[in-house]
């Protein structure tokens, strides 16, 4: 039962960030723009986070240097991997920003093997191949047909996002996920605020745009990352990360119902070749499985 319930809160987790690009796209639709709607986000899930981080008694006094890091890395690293992300969706349909934005994890395992060193096994060769065929076979296919600029957005994303991803692999060693979370998502909504002041960024808010933003930070954020850290505590980094590839298909599907959007045959086969890619690099080799991507916020 334990790990069951660790499989459903993995789920749960995995639909609900799956969520977030429906959110988004239905606030663009009634008059959102993407600094807006990030802001909207990131101060509530700020706001209730920290109200979890006091109500459970969590370690949050860190040191100077470590929390400048968190705050730094929120808001260089995580703020910019969210503006690329948010801004695709100007460009192309939410499925697709989904499919192309989870690239990330093959990503991490390039970068590793260049920077890090990190072996290049064979599961994550057969993933790089699989992923390749299906980045190629949604562009490749569509040109002409979806805007480019959506397409390197929501790739950039990708990349920016897995800098973030090894960058906080470094950070987190013996600090609390939640409390580093907390102070990423901290630093995203103070660089945020800044930026749209001094840029003039916001539009005038309405109440679909409150209740979007709103949405995305309860269920997106906050449900989604606490979610994710329980599930992992059940049933490993792993199997959690294989679970949780259902967050592109619940927003293939959702999309099409709510919001109509409809995806090419060579959209579709791309879209699974990626995911399968994915399942492909989670699979434990001949060593003991590794934890990795513990601390992703969506």
């Amino acid at each position: 039962m334990y790990k069951k319930i660790g499989v459903l809160l993995t789920g749960i987790s995995g639909a609900c960030f799956g969520f977030l690009p429906i959110f988004a796209s239905l606030a663009y639709r009634n008059g959102g723009n993407g600094v807006t709607l990030i802001f909207i986000r990131f101060f509530t899930a700020m706001v209730l986070l920290w109200m979890i981080v006091l109500f459970k008694g969590k370690p949050y006094k860190l040191g100077k240097v470590k929390i400048f890091q968190f705050l730094i890395l929120g808001a260089l690293g995580y703020i910019t991997s969210t503006a690329g992300y948010f801004s695709a969706l100007n460009y192309i349909s939410a499925p697709l920003v989904s499919l192309l934005f989870y690239t990330n994890p093959i990503i991490v395992s390039i970068i590793s093997y260049f920077l890090l060193k990190e072996e290049l096994n064979i599961n994550k060769v057969i993933a790089l191949i699989l992923s390749s065929l299906g980045l190629a076979s949604i562009v490749g296919f569509s040109i002409g047909s979806i805007d480019i600029r959506g397409v390197f957005l929501a790739v950039l994303a990708a990349f920016l996002y897995s800098g973030y991803i090894i960058a906080s692999g470094k950070l987190v060693v013996g600090v609390d996920p939640i409390v580093a979370t907390t102070y990423v998502v901290t630093a995203c909504a103070v660089s945020t605020l800044a930026y749209g002041l001094t840029t003039n960024s916001f539009v005038k808010i309405n109440s679909f745009i409150i209740l979007y933003g709103i949405l995305m930070a309860i269920f997106s954020t906050v449900i989604a990352i606490l979610f994710l850290f329980e599930g992992i505590k059940r049933i490993g980094a792993s199997q959690a990360a294989i679970i949780k590839t259902i967050e592109p298909m619940v927003t293939v599907v959702m999309s099409a119902l709510v919001l109509g959007d409809r995806m090419s045959l060579p959209q579709l086969i791309g879209g699974a070749l990626i995911i399968i890619g994915i399942v492909v690099l989670q699979r434990p080799v001949k060593e003991k499985e590794k934890v990795s991507e513990d601390n992703s916020i969506g």
